[in-house]
C-alpha cells in the first residue's frame, strides 16, 4: 500500500485477530491496544466532544462490532466460508475432469483410428494371400494332373 493510501491515524480493529482495537500512526502499527468501545462510552463521547468525536466513534465502533463475539455466530460463518470455497472447489473439478474427458475420448479416438487403418491393411493382406494361395493350388493341380496324364500316356503308348 502506499504511504499517500493509508488510514488516517486512529483506532482500528486488530489485524493480528481479537476483540480489541489497535493504535494505527498512519504509517505502522503501535503496540497500544484497548477493548473496543461499550455502548456507554460511544454516549459520553457523543456528549463530551460533539460531532467529531461522534464520527470517530462511530467509525471505530462498526468496525469493533463487525466481529462476531459468539462462537455459533463464528462457526456458522467458517461453515458458510468452507462450503463456499467447497463449492469453487468442485466446480473447478468439475471443469478440469469435462476437459479430461474430452482431451482423452480425441486421443482414444485417434488410436482407435489407427488400430482400424492397419486391421484394414492386414485384411487386404491376408485376401490377398488367401487368393494367392487358391490359385497357386488350382494352378499347381491341374500342372500336377496335366504331367500325371502325360505319363500315363507315355506308359501306354
Amino acid at each position: 500500500m502506499k504511504l499517500t493510501d493509508a488510514p488516517p491515524p486512529g483506532w482500528y480493529p486488530d489485524p493480528e485477530g481479537g476483540a480489541h482495537l489497535r493504535w494505527w500512526e498512519g504509517t505502522d502499527w503501535t503496540d497500544d491496544r484497548r477493548p473496543p468501545p461499550v455502548t456507554a462510552e460511544l454516549q459520553n463521547a457523543l456528549r463530551a466532544t460533539g460531532e467529531a468525536a461522534a464520527a470517530a466513534a462511530a467509525a471505530a465502533a462498526p468496525a469493533a462490532s463487525s466481529r462476531p463475539t459468539d462462537t455459533s455466530q463464528i462457526v456458522s460463518q467458517v461453515r458458510a466460508a468452507t462450503r463456499e470455497e467447497l463449492g469453487r472447489a468442485g466446480d473447478l473439478l468439475s471443469q478440469r475432469m469435462t476437459t479430461t474427458m474430452e482431451q482423452g475420448r480425441s486421443l482414444l479416438a485417434e488410436y482407435a483410428d489407427r488400430v482400424l487403418r492397419w486391421a484394414r491393411i492386414a485384411a487386404v493382406v491376408a485376401a490377398f494371400l488367401v487368393i494367392a494361395w487358391f490359385v497357386f493350388q488350382f494352378v499347381a493341380q491341374v500342372t500336377i494332373l496335366d504331367w500325371l496324364g502325360e505319363r500315363i500316356d507315355n506308359l501306354t503308348d
